[in-house]
This record gives C-alpha cells, sequence and structure tokens, in this order.
C-alpha cells in the first residue's frame, strides 16, 4: 500500500462510518488513491468504491466556468462580452455597467443567490425543488432581476448567475448546456462518468440521496438550469479532473484551465478565479483552490494545491459536511509534498 493510499485511508477511516456512503480520491507524485466506505443506498444497495455515481451539487460550477474559458480560447464568446448580447430578446438590468460573462463566473455580477420565483416552488416541491422551473420562468427572473451592486465590485455567491453562465454559453452554441459540456470539457478530458443525465448504463452504480437521520430522497433535477449543480460524477473522474488542474499541459485544455485558476476578484481571505475559489489553507502558507458541493441529498468537496502537486475530492450520499475532512486531508498532503 503507497504513501498516500495510507494518507488516505488514516484520514478517512475514523470518520467514514458517520457517511451513508463516501467514496474520496487523492492525487499527488503523479499518483492516485482511493477510499470508500458505506453503501449506495442506506437500507441496502451496492457497496461504494471509485465508480459509485454521486450528485456533485456545486462543483459542477467548476466545469461551467472550465467550459467559459475553452470558449474564449476558441474565440466563440469574450470574458467581457455581454450577457444582454446573448439574449437580445430580453431586456436585462443594468446597474452602472452590463453584466459580464467574467462578472457570472467570479460571482460579482451582482445577481441574487437564487432566481426570483424558484423559493414559492422550491416549498411546494422541497424533495427536487428546481424541476419545475421552466425557460419562461428563467427568462422572467432574468428580466426582473434585481442587481444588488454595480457589477464587478463584490464578491456575492450567486447559484442563478452561474446557471445563466451555462445557459449563455449553450445558446450561443446552438445546442444544450450537457452537449456543450460533453463535446468540449468531459470529453476532451476522458471523464465518461461525469453527466447531467445519468445513461441507463450507469444506474446501477448511482448513489442515492439522503437526508436527515439516512431518509432517502430524490436527486435533484435542474432541467433549465444545469451549469449551476446538476453535475454527476465519480472519485475516479474527479481524480483525473484534479490531476487535469495540477497538469494542464498534459491536456486538450491546457490554455484553458490555466485560466480558470487566475484570481480574479475577492478580498485577501478568499479570492476566485473562473469558479475556483482562492484560499489560505489555515496557517499552513499554502493556497489552495477549492469548491465543495450539496444537494437535498449529497456533499461535495474538491480542492488542490498548485505549489505541491496535490489534489482530493470527496463525494457522500447524505448531507453530513465533506469539507473539513476534505481540507484536513488537503493540509496533510501539502505539509508533506515536496514543491511541485
Amino acid at each position: 500500500m503507497s504513501h498516500l493510499h495510507e494518507t488516505l485511508k488514516s484520514a478517512l477511516q475514523p470518520v467514514a462510518g458517520k457517511y451513508v456512503g463516501l467514496a474520496a480520491a487523492a492525487t499527488g507524485d503523479g499518483e492516485t488513491a482511493f477510499f470508500a466506505a458505506g453503501r449506495t443506498r442506506a437500507d441496502g444497495g451496492e457497496d461504494v468504491d471509485e465508480h459509485t455515481l454521486f450528485e456533485i451539487g456545486s462543483i459542477t460550477k467548476v466545469f461551467t466556468s472550465l467550459l467559459l474559458a475553452d470558449q474564449v480560447v476558441a474565440g466563440v464568446v469574450g470574458l467581457d462580452e455581454p450577457l444582454q448580447s446573448f439574449y437580445p430578446e430580453l431586456r436585462i438590468p443594468v446597474r452602472g455597467r452590463p453584466v459580464t460573462l467574467v462578472d457570472l463566473a467570479t460571482h460579482t455580477s451582482g445577481f441574487p443567490r437564487l432566481p426570483k420565483g424558484v423559493v414559492r416552488q422550491a416549498l411546494r416541491h422541497g424533495d427536487d425543488p428546481y424541476a419545475r422551473f421552466s425557460a419562461d420562468d428563467v427568462a422572467a427572473a432574468l428580466e426582473g432581476v434585481r442587481l444588488k451592486r454595480e457589477p464587478g465590485l463584490k464578491l456575492r455567491y450567486s447559484n442563478f448567475g452561474a446557471a445563466v453562465l451555462g445557459n449563455a454559453l449553450a445558446r450561443r452554441a446552438g445546442t444544450t448546456y450537457a452537449d456543450l459540456l460533453a463535446a468540449r470539457v468531459t470529453g476532451p478530458l476522458g471523464l465518461t462518468d461525469t453527466v447531467v443525465d445519468v445513461r441507463p448504463d450507469q444506474d446501477g452504480r448511482r448513489a442515492h440521496g439522503h437526508k436527515a437521520r439516512r431518509r432517502p430522497t430524490p436527486d435533484w433535477s435542474m432541467p433549465t438550469l444545469p451549469g449551476m449543480g446538476a453535475l454527476h460524477s465519480t472519485a475516479a473522474d474527479l481524480a483525473v479532473f484534479m490531476a487535469a488542474q495540477l497538469h494542464p499541459e498534459s491536456t486538450p485544455l491546457g490554455t484553458a484551465i490555466r485560466m480558470t485558476q487566475e484570481a480574479r476578484a475577492g478580498h485577501a481571505r478568499q479570492r476566485i478565479g473562473l469558479g475556483w475559489l482562492v484560499v489560505p489553507l489555515g496557517r499552513s502558507g499554502h493556497t489552495a483552490h477549492w469548491h465543495n458541493g450539496g444537494t437535498g441529498g449529497a456533499r461535495s468537496v474538491a480542492g488542490y494545491v498548485l505549489n505541491r502537486g496535490v489534489g482530493v475530492v470527496l463525494l457522500t450520499n447524505c448531507p453530513r459536511p465533506t469539507d473539513r475532512p476534505g481540507f484536513d486531508l488537503l493540509k496533510t498532503l501539502a505539509d508533506g509534498a515536496r514543491p511541485a
């Protein structure tokens, strides 16, 4: 058993029993290790492993932002291109200046956390709060958006902004978000298990979600808002994705990946690139790029330290947070790694 695997196991085995199912990956020094525990269902199911599919929630936003960077590199869109140009039939409110794509990717658009009208629907359909939010609802929310401040001034996390970014990119390409992401990001990176809609051949490997007290709950569907959190993935796929962040030059998306990693907004304790949050890793002196995710029945976290060449992913199918064990593991790996 490798040192990396021993470190991963010793970090997660003590807490694994607190989760219904847990799958994790660590990468460093050209090596990848996996850890898995628990089941795909609290009442049975299958053993979890690195090929089990989990909802990854808002880690989807990192993929959406990488899709943006890819389309910028390809010359299809511009970072500073106004959102209005993607929706000529709508009148999107302006405060100071128009909202741009980079504003959406860095959560500095001034958009609210959620689109107008979705909370009311969520109260009626709590187990799947976004399922009935239609394309007309999205358009109405865009025209009725109340910008909290002028774009570009302050980091204010917005699910709605990330969803609109994904929709705008798909509009420009004349296709769906799922198909564009597969063609431009997950396909080129070889992430065959990272999907919006779980395929029939994947269904038997799905980790079913759970609420508190291990009560089952359905996956969330986001038919009109996929860019903010609709992806499913596996520890194996996300380990490849972490390795791509650490070694962009080895991938077809090297320039785009580097573009996402550049901190562009925020403050000393939390900056943001395109999608990736950039923060000090405790008092270690290291800087971590990271994002987490959560749905009604799943939690996730992914992060890496560029100058130490290490990355981690934790996925679970219950509401117990993964951030603390994920950050603790990342710090342990970064402290023990040779400079990259």
